[in-house]
């Protein structure tokens, strides 16, 4: 009989919390593109308290610290790829720690996360294997910013990834989430915030707008300007709530190649009148000053609470119904058929974030459209296709492949 001691099975990538957890995915797919460490991801997920923000907040702060003091060592010791590696991975995790901290645009730990996560990437712009130029923009009052990252430092001119930040996200997020995977591929990526985004929300104080070609005319204007860029080959890739803002600045610009929609959404005011039913969204439209004591038990649950409060503070408003109806004019009716370029409308299984108007969407466009719908049971499930990225980018850079100017 053997006296071996069994090895304890390892604890799962789980806080046993579903909204902590939904949250926790996203590190693993940035995992996938080492800008995080799996054992570290599920080493922190152990020590969070299921339903304590302080809890989320503290342990990833603390993660994210200690990363950098590495990569800091590591730089001291001319270990640039180490160094890179722990910046990179601190990005991340500085992100995780403002998630939900974003319901207070005046905290003062969310200001000092962000300005953290930003400090990460700056730190690790120097070290990256190809070249990152910032961008920092403003045109009537208007602002934008992000960075420019070539797969080589050569004028070659190469197709374009234009991808814009959704409601969450930052710029030097959209490193992990776009850039990495459309470096692979051969092709330029602008990952792009404005305003509602990052640091253009949380410094400038510019919140969320319907007009996205108005944000989107001066990035092209600049864009087109530097060296390795193919202006025939411009690629508009939007996720998440982008998936809405990219086909609007598409609607507005000629110049775009070739649009990705991920989900595809269509009108978030038909979204919300069929959720809310025709009383209630009558009452919207009228914006019956009555209506927010009627969805107080919609803001009774903390975390749900949390994620309706950063939603508002996004677009600049305070009560559950001003959001509701801000957000419903976020609408592409009337603007679809402007749309000429090739579109690939996508959708996933379970994404929270989809409308269910992909088949709305895809008839509304003027140009060509093609859709694609990914499954659970393939491992693309969930918000932006979960953690099957692979099999996004296979199906986006193998359709673009097909749509770009021949020789791109």
């Amino acid at each position: 009989m053997s006296t071996a001691t069994a090895t304890p099975a390892a604890p799962p990538f789980s806080t046993g919390d579903d909204a902590f957890d939904a949250q926790l995915q996203r590190s693993l797919t940035a995992a996938m593109r080492s800008c995080a460490d799996l054992g570290e991801v599920r080493s922190v997920a152990t020590r969070i308290q299921p339903r304590d923000f302080d809890s989320w907040a503290r342990e990833w702060r603390a993660l994210a610290d200690a990363v950098v003091a590495d990569g800091d060592e590591s730089l001291g010791r001319d270990d640039a790829v180490s160094a890179r590696r722990c910046y990179l991975r601190a990005v991340e995790y500085y992100r995780q720690a403002f998630f939900f901290e974003r319901d207070d645009l005046t905290r003062a730990e969310l200001h000092a996360d962000y300005r953290a996560h930003v400090a990460a990437f700056r730190a690790a712009m120097p070290l990256l294997t190809t070249p990152c130029t910032p961008m920092e923009l403003e045109r009537d009052g208007v602002a934008a910013s992000g960075y420019l990252l070539r797969p080589a430092a050569d004028d070659t001119p190469r197709p374009t990834v234009i991808a814009p930040a959704g409601y969450d996200s930052t710029a030097e997020g959209g490193y992990a989430e776009e850039a990495v995977s459309a470096l692979e591929y051969g092709m330029n990526c602008l990952v792009v915030e404005g305003p509602g985004q990052g640091g253009v929300l949380y410094d400038r104080g510019q919140t969320l707008r319907p007009d996205f070609e108005t944000v989107l005319r001066p990035v092209l204007d600049w864009v087109v300007t530097q060296p390795g860029i193919d202006p025939a080959a411009l690629v508009l890739f939007g996720r998440s709530f982008a998936g809405y803002l990219a086909p609007r600045g598409a609607a507005g610009e000629s110049r775009i190649a070739a649009l990705v929609a991920d989900p595809a959404q269509y009108d978030f005011g038909a979204a919300l009148h069929a959720r809310l039913g025709d009383v209630m969204w009558r009452r919207v439209e009228q914006r019956d000053p009555t209506l927010d004591a009627d969805l107080a038990g919609m803001l009774a649950d903390p975390q749900q609470r949390n994620d309706y409060q950063c939603r508002m503070a996004t677009h600049g408003v305070t009560t559950l119904s001003d959001y509701f109806w801000a957000l419903s004019q976020f609408s592409l009716e009337g603007l679809a058929g402007r749309i000429t370029c090739p579109t690939l409308a996508l959708e996933a299984e379970g994404d929270f974030a989809g409308t269910g108007q992909l088949d709305v969407f895809a008839k509304a466009v003027g140009g060509p459209v093609t859709t694609h719908h990914f499954t659970a049971a393939e491992g693309a499930g969930g918000h932006c296709e979960g953690l099957g990225q692979q099999r996004l980018d296979r199906v986006v850079y193998g359709w673009l492949a097909t749509v770009l100017p021949t020789g791109r």
